[in-house]
């Protein structure tokens, strides 16, 4: 399974986004602007392991694209061959709600609905 870690990029603009990452982080402002600023992951998630954790980075990352936030993704280790974009993990997402649709019908088939 892989752990996902984001990372922001350090910018002027940070009043603009550090409300959107403690809103869905629950990290204070001094922790968030201290990990934008080493570099540090602002969010860690084990990918597929709970559906509330994917569903809180898929939703972080859309928010702070929209704001303009740079970010950057990677599987597992802070280092450059691991980073992954966030095209290559939407389409994770959107690959694991297309085998959860699937396995829902097999199981309908084969138990019956309820």
């Amino acid at each position: 399974m892989s752990v996902i870690l984001l990372v922001v990029e350090q910018d002027e603009n940070q009043m603009k986004y550090l409300p959107v990452i403690r809103k869905n982080t629950n990290l204070g402002f001094s922790e968030i602007k201290k990990r934008i600023e080493n570099g540090s992951p602002i969010m860690e998630c084990n990918l597929f392991k709970d559906n509330e954790d994917d569903a809180k980075l898929e939703k972080l990352i859309n928010e702070l694209i929209n704001d303009g936030t740079k970010i950057r993704l990677f599987d597992g280790e802070l280092i450059k061959n691991k980073e992954v974009s966030v095209e290559y993990l939407m389409n994770r997402f959107d690959r694991y709600k297309e085998i959860q649709k699937q396995n829902e019908m097999l199981d309908d088939l084969m138990y019956g609905e309820d």
